[in-house]
């Protein structure tokens, strides 16, 4: 590429285990190559082929294991990473940095990067959920819900000072627990202490991949921006057997995305057999032995998700920010089974407002019946569908690509 003095060099630094945290910094990527800079990528796992797809460079980079990191986090562990670890993190970007030499890092889930673009002295940009952050206006634990409504009722100035106490207690036990993050940041001297809550923002600009309307947040910095979602656009072509056979029956559009538990696919494919329902089922390559019914269960490892949820009339995922965003994006409710506590946060949201229900793995797993009875429960209650509209509209305002790339392309 020959480069004019405008252009700007851009390392993208997604957790490549996960799509979602490829997706979002993949759809900056192609609005700021289109506009005439230089993106580069970095990472590990098989899901660079992705990326690759696109027509981007892909750099190795060490992440940390998949298995290690969300083994840790579903089992509730606050040490989710060892001390270790984000040495070696710290280690791996400081010589990509110097490989690649770029002016902006941009990243998305790389909590090590506040550290090291201030070592190596780069801008440092991150796509992050609100609720990752200390300045969420919820709490992320809810210590105190198990007391009754009709106790305190939760529009009260009471619970908001519970609401207040739980934040900061949260906040204070996790970043003690993880306190790596505040002994690097005065070994090396940066100006704002990285912690273990806000070691996935920018250094000096923080893209919120959310809508104040679902996330609300507190004391906002100038340098923190609403961009809206940036959900995955994959334009995979239409399976064979699309579209399906609807008749009058719901169809049902099932993801775990790919940080999913395999055993999901084999029990709902069972329960679907029977049901009166149609079922389309993405395993993001995770689970194998289970194959399509025609008429009644699809099976593919990844779809066009958009294509989906314009004809479905439901979702069922696993509670993650970019689908939940997706299926409302087309003003579909959500069913959702979490499996960690980001998800969790995410499903009290979606139950809050109104947009659908939480399902937990343990009910699920003991019960798989019960996904049905709550399928035909939301399906049956409108109100779900209304708030769902609502949302989407809101959301046809946003162009999340294009506010982030407008404001990345004049960070010098």
């Amino acid at each position: 590429m020959n480069h004019q003095p405008n252009d700007i060099r851009i390392l993208c630094l997604p957790y490549t285990h996960t799509l979602s945290h490829i997706s979002r910094p993949l759809l900056i990527a192609k609005e700021l190559r289109n506009r005439g800079h230089e993106v580069v990528f970095a990472g590990e796992s098989p899901k660079t082929k992705f990326i690759e797809k696109e027509g981007f460079t892909v750099h190795s980079l060490y992440e940390p294991d998949p298995d290690m990191l969300f083994g840790n986090i579903r089992k509730g562990k606050l040490r989710f990473v060892s001390e270790a670890e984000i040495e070696m993190m710290i280690e791996a970007d400081l010589a990509l940095y110097k490989e690649v030499k770029p002016d902006i890092v941009l990243t998305d889930g790389r909590f090590t990067a506040p550290i090291s673009t201030h070592i190596a002295g780069l801008r440092h940009v991150a796509i992050v959920n609100a609720s990752s952050t200390e300045h969420r206006a919820l709490p992320y634990i809810p210590f105190f819900e198990w007391i009754p409504n009709w106790l305190i009722k939760r529009d009260t100035l009471l619970w908001k000072i519970f609401d207040l106490i739980n934040l900061k207690l949260e906040i204070f036990v996790f970043d003690n627990v993880m306190s790596i993050f505040k002994r690097l940041s005065k070994k090396y001297g940066l100006k704002k202490t990285v912690t273990a809550t806000n070691c996935l923002t920018g250094k000096d600009i923080t893209f919120f991949a959310d809508i104040p309307e679902y996330f609300p947040t507190k004391n906002l910095p100038e340098n923190y921006y609403y961009i809206g979602p940036l959900t995955w656009k994959n334009n995979i072509p239409p399976p064979s057997w699309w579209p399906p056979e609807k008749g009058n029956k719901p169809l049902i559009y099932m993801t775990m995305g790919t940080t999913g538990i395999g055993d999901f696919f084999h029990k709902v494919y069972e329960i679907f057999k029977t049901s009166e329902m149609i079922a389309i089922i993405t395993t993001g390559a995770q689970a194998t032995g289970i194959e399509t019914i025609d008429g009644k269960i699809y099976i593919e490892s990844f779809i066009d998700g958009d294509l989906v949820m314009e004809e479905c009339d439901l979702v069922v995922c696993h509670g993650g920010n970019g689908t939940i965003y997706q299926a409302l994006q087309h003003g579909k409710p959500v069913i959702g089974i979490p499996t960690i506590p980001d998800q969790r946060f995410n499903m009290r949201r979606v139950e809050a407002l109104g947009i659908g229900k939480m399902l937990s793995w343990r009910d699920f797993s003991n019960n798989p019946e019960s996904l049905l009875e709550l399928i035909r429960f939301v399906i049956k209650e409108r109100s779900f569908y209304q708030n769902a509209l609502k949302f989407k509209d809101i959301l046809s305002t946003y162009n999340a690509a294009k506010t982030a790339a407008d404001i990345i392309s004049v960070v010098q």
